[in-house]
């Protein structure tokens, strides 16, 4: 029955992006927001496993544990909440498009989430990363063409390309591309021509990239900048799956040692220095998209230290740790982007004086409260529970690397709170204008509020959560506890982590209070760290471009030497013909996009309208071939 739910959630998406593309109304979201009722039960008949068929013709293993149903759990409350708050929100923007391309994001993330095959891992990510694309491009905001174009290159170069390479690999260890499965690559990982090692590194890039972590994590502000607030969890969503996936290869697939789990929470460490960065920002979608990527920062330093301590009680409490901080982190950055959507509204841009109107006169003004107190660890909320575990692992063993990665971290979380009571203290100081009540709708007022203490819920009262979390890490080789009590308390260094939290907390209220001046004197041998891996990372993206430029693009497209210099970004490489194109197999889709282009001309559509529907054929025919290639 709960397949049957599972192909009625994914149907209902897909009648919602089609609905939405056709006629632009707000209907569509009410085939969203009852797929999002079916998810809910595939989630949670999800805690006791399924698996089978789906879409009889076209066949689909697909494969859902309690981990994968945890995280099934939170996209049907995401979908759940933007079905309900959207109708209500004056979108700015190609609508048509947007609507379309948000439905067939959340309906990848879904296939994301439920296979267990790595050819469809594959395609779901890829879709997932086409159609975010096309939200940011169908937003029509300053500067979304160049963040679309900056967040595609990044997802193919440093995620697609990667999984096709570890496809191929894993293809030719298992000898069947439509059995590749979890299990089958696990057991024949003995027959891969290279080490695991390097086809580990492979899953690595693509996770960071979709997480948005360090070196990749420079698509997240832009992106953030240019999309409409209410559909920012998609992204949220999107960053999850990041985790999401690199926890499922390190974890089920592919064995791993001491050594990954060190580089994978030295990565994390080194993302959470973006917060410092929030300091800088008035505008408060970019201020916190840094925090967003701090949050990532933690989540894999978590997973990062789950690794090392593997088998013992303090890695149980690490990888618990990782899955609330990613499952908190969408809840209560759902609602404060929720919250900035009321600004939005009416037609102004979120930042620290335009913030007063959901400050002053509203309910609004403790809804949104709740959720940016959590993000900022105050006790007893979602990130305070969550960072107590991720630093009670680390401070129970007498690991020195350990020990100075989670200093850090916990140094750095002062400023999430000292960043917020700065907003709260400029906006006292220069913002004087009042707004009344009625400005916000009722709908978008209640969903917010929902989301904010669904997320509020869910930390105080842990135990809510701790079947899935338990179930979640069944036979991994964790001693599980059996209540929270145990798990909270468990170690004599709970007590140390949870003294570490509010020691920062009330330091983070002191910076706060502090003139802004001064505390960028504090953080400036921070700033110039930061700006030192900022340049790192532009320079291997710089160079990459170039060997792309120089060295890739002359063989795959028609390019004459003399011209070659010429070429300086991807928009000249879009000029020259594709070499060795299977007109056999691509002409009728390239006879097709052509009368749609005449249609078009006489319909007069958008640049950005035309650019969808080729997405669209792309990802279409991306499915034709998986399918029955």
């Amino acid at each position: 029955m709960s397949l049957y739910f599972l192909e009625l959630a994914l149907g209902l998406l897909f009648i919602a992006a089609l609905v939405g593309l056709f006629t632009g109304k707000r209907v569509a979201y009410a085939f969203t927001f009852i797929s999002s009722l079916a998810l809910f039960g595939v989630s949670i008949e999800g805690l006791s496993g399924l698996e089978g068929e789906i879409i009889p013709f076209l066949p689909t293993t697909v494969r859902i544990d309690p981990l994968s149903a945890l995280f099934l759990l939170v996209l049907a409350f995401t979908t759940l909440s933007l079905s309900l708050y959207v109708p209500s929100y004056e979108v700015k923007g190609n609508v048509r498009f947007l609507t379309m391309a948000t439905n067939m994001a959340l309906l990848s993330a879904v296939l994301f989430l439920v296979t267990d095959n790595v050819e469809r891992l594959t395609l779901a990510y890829e879709l997932f990363a086409v159609f975010t694309a096309v939200m940011v491009l169908a937003s029509e905001t300053r500067g979304s063409t160049k963040a679309t174009w900056r967040y595609l290159v990044l997802t193919q170069v440093f995620g697609i390309i990667p999984l096709l390479i570890a496809n191929g690999l894993a293809c030719g260890a298992v000898g069947d591309l439509h059995h590749l499965t979890f299990h089958e690559l696990h057991e024949n990982l003995g027959k891969l021509p290279v080490r695991p090692a390097f086809l580990l590194a492979l899953f690595l890039s693509a996770s960071l990239v979709r997480s948005g972590a360090f070196p990749f994590h420079v698509w997240v502000p832009r992106v953030y900048r240019s999309l409409p607030s209410p559909f920012i969890p998609v992204f949220l969503i999107g960053e999850g799956l990041g985790v999401y996936m690199l926890l499922r290869v390190a974890h089920f697939i592919i064995p791993t040692g001491e050594a990954f789990g060190y580089i994978v929470a030295f990565i994390g460490t080194v993302t959470a220095f973006a917060t410092l960065y929030s300091f800088r920002e008035i505008k408060l979608k970019r201020k916190f998209a840094y925090h967003s990527v701090m949050d990532v920062g933690i989540a894999y330093f978590a997973l990062g230290s789950s690794l090392v301590l593997k088998g013992s009680f303090l890695g149980t409490v690490a990888l618990l740790g990782a899955l609330l901080h990613v499952l908190y982190q969408i809840l209560y950055k759902s609602a404060f982007f929720f919250g900035l959507g009321a600004i939005e509204h009416h037609g102004e841009e979120p930042n620290i004086c335009s913030i007063r109107k959901l400050l002053k006169g509203h309910v609004m003004a403790f809804l949104v409260s709740l959720s940016v107190f959590s993000m900022a660890g105050v006790p007893p909320l979602s990130a305070f529970m969550s960072k107590w575990l991720i630093y009670t692992a680390p401070m129970g063993t007498t690991n020195v690397l350990l020990w100075l990665m989670v200093v850090t971290v916990a140094f750095l979380g002062i400023f999430p709170l000292a960043s917020i009571i700065q907003v709260r203290r400029v906006n006292r100081l220069l913002c004087k204008r009042e707004v009344e009540r009625e400005e916000v709708p009722f709908v978008m007022r209640a969903v917010t509020g929902a989301v904010a203490l669904v997320s509020f819920t869910v930390s105080v009262f842990p135990f809510i959560l701790l079947p899935w979390l338990t179930g979640s890490i069944e036979g991994l080789g964790y001693p599980l506890p059996e209540n929270p009590a145990e798990l909270f308390f468990g170690s004599p260094a709970s007590f140390l982590a949870l003294f570490t939290l509010v020691a920062m907390a009330l330091i983070g209220w002191k910076i706060g209070k502090m003139p802004t001046e001064r505390v960028s004197e504090l953080l400036l041998i921070f700033y110039n760290m930061g700006d030192i891996l900022r340049f790192t990372a532009d320079y291997f993206l710089s160079t990459g471009k170039e060997f792309y430029l120089k060295r890739i693009l002359p063989i795959i497209k028609v390019v004459p030497k003399h011209e070659l210099p010429l070429i300086k970004d991807y928009d000249d490489a879009l000029d020259y013909p594709v070499r060795h194109l299977d007109e056999a197999m691509f002409m009728p889709l390239i006879r097709a996009v052509e009368r749609l282009a005449r249609w078009g001309k006489s319909q007069n559509p958008d640049m950005n309208a035309l650019m969808s529907g080729f997405a669209i054929a792309i990802a279409i025919l991306i499915i034709l071939l998986g399918v029955f290639a």
